[in-house]
């Protein structure tokens, strides 16, 4: 009777940790529940291939805050959506696709959360954010293409939803030529709420580009979206920076070409522009340094230069700009690492005076003020007179004790509060009333050998 006893009790134990598994994805589910330390709780994601900490690639994750259902929706690596509570409890979790999720955009009526994978089908999923069904769902590759073999796979990189709740995103791939070089297919995608394609643009071919941002909140049915390949070839058809495009037609109205600087072959944006609430004018970035206010047309209302190229010792260094946002009467901008232009994997021997910070001004371009971070400035969200900010990886001092997150006064720059975490942070949001933060931490190997950090969300109360 004992033995039977005992065998039932494995077989139990078994059947417990087949479930704990399946609900987890971790190998070693008892350690996957939510830990809370000095207004810091923790939520284990699940394992994920730990990347050198000099990698340009990086892990990464998503996070929005719904205010429909009080909840942190978090997009993972690991093709996961989850959502949880203010204090860490888990809603409900949806595996979704075959790849990594790299983009996520809220309906405006916080009824639907958008994700788009990179992945061999590179789909937009539309979920439910009470329970995170799936509404409806497109695969990019049928218009994009695929090429599995060599690990060219569509991937939505971003996704923008206007205030009729349209959506708008940019789906590309990567492309080899038979002489040896690189190039993209990429083309934007339009659907409405039911998940209806309204438009593709180009409307009959690729652009061959890299596209990595789109905004579609532009005044009189403006949408923008920028070029991000940093590569220039002779017989390319896409070289401008911005392309606006009719969001009723998905024609394009215009685009805009910006001569690059020295040392570099093409003006590249990556993480901008973005309109204003009333979309009037357009704020961007560009990897070179210089920022830029535009009206919805695309004509030059202001430049700034927040990072100069310097060439040191025969080398070109730059601290490289990436957001451009427009909140309220002011205009904010971000650079982040140094790097060197003939080779962004090789360190550097300096950081660049400018790098790794968030710069304000006001609408006619005055200069207001200057946060400088001891890390990249991952990723930034707003709510109201508050800014948070991600502090990631200074892949050039390696200051381990950068990582965590950070708020900032909107009014003055003035830091209001700071949450370390081991590894670095790849994302954050902030909830709409200013009282909780949400961070996701990704480990990271460090050349001298040790694993810091873990995938991990955290939740501190402001």
């Amino acid at each position: 009777m004992k033995r039977y006893k005992g065998s039932i009790a494995l077989v139990l134990l078994v059947i417990s940790w087949g479930i704990l598994f399946f609900l987890t994805g971790n190998k070693a589910p008892w350690y996957y529940f939510t830990t809370e330390n000095n207004n810091d709780i923790i939520i284990p994601l699940g394992d994920v291939p730990i990347e050198n900490y000099d990698r340009m690639g990086f892990t990464s994750g998503l996070i929005k805050y719904s205010d429909l259902n009080r909840a942190w929706l978090v997009g993972t690596e690991r093709g996961e959506v989850f959502s949880f509570d203010s204090n860490g409890k888990q809603l409900w979790k949806r595996a979704l696709g075959l790849g990594k999720f790299v983009s996520m955009e809220l309906s405006q009526d916080g009824k639907i959360v958008y994700v788009g994978e990179q992945s061999p089908t590179g789909q937009i999923f539309a979920l439910d954010t009470k329970n995170g069904n799936v509404v409806w769902s497109y695969e990019t590759s049928s218009v994009i293409g695929v090429d599995v073999a060599k690990r060219s796979l569509p991937s939505v990189v971003h996704i923008s939803v206007d205030n009729e709740d349209n959506i708008y995103i940019n789906a590309y791939r990567f492309v080899m030529f038979k002489d040896g070089g690189k190039g993209y297919n990429a083309r934007s995608l339009a659907f409405n709420k039911a998940g209806n394609l309204l438009w593709v643009y180009p409307k009959d071919e690729v652009m061959d580009t890299w596209i990595n941002w789109l905004d579609g909140n532009g005044a009189h049915d403006t949408v923008v979206l920028s070029s991000s390949a940093y590569e220039m070839r002779d017989d390319m058809k896409y070289k401008d920076t911005l392309y606006f495009i009719n969001k009723k037609t998905g024609e394009k109205r215009n685009s805009l070409f910006i001569e690059p600087m020295q040392p570099f072959d093409k003006t590249v944006m990556r993480g901008s522009p973005n309109f204003s609430k009333d979309g009037e004018v357009l704020a961007a970035s560009c990897s070179d340094g210089r920022s830029y206010l535009f009206d919805y047309q695309g004509n030059i209302l202001w430049q700034r230069t927040l990072s100069e190229p310097q060439l040191i010792d025969g080398a070109w260094l730059n601290a490289s700009g990436r957001d451009g946002y427009v909140i309220g009467d002011k205009v904010f901008f971000t650079t982040i690492n140094t790097f060197n232009r003939e080779n962004w994997q090789l360190p550097t021997p300096v950081n660049h005076p400018a790098s790794n910070s968030l710069f304000a001004f006001d609408k006619d371009g005055k200069f207001l003020y200057r946060y400088k971070a001891q890390g990249t400035i991952e990723k930034i969200d707003f709510a109201g007179e508050l800014i948070a900010c991600a502090i990631g990886r200074n892949v050039r001092n390696h200051n381990y004790g950068a990582h965590g997150a950070v708020v900032l006064s909107a009014r003055d720059g003035g830091v209001l509060a700071e949450f370390e975490t081991e590894g670095p942070l790849q994302s954050v949001g902030i909830s709409s009333d200013g009282k909780s933060l949400a961070g996701l931490e990704a480990p990271a190997l460090t050349p001298e050998g040790k694993i810091i950090g873990a995938y991990q969300l955290h939740i501190w109360q402001l």
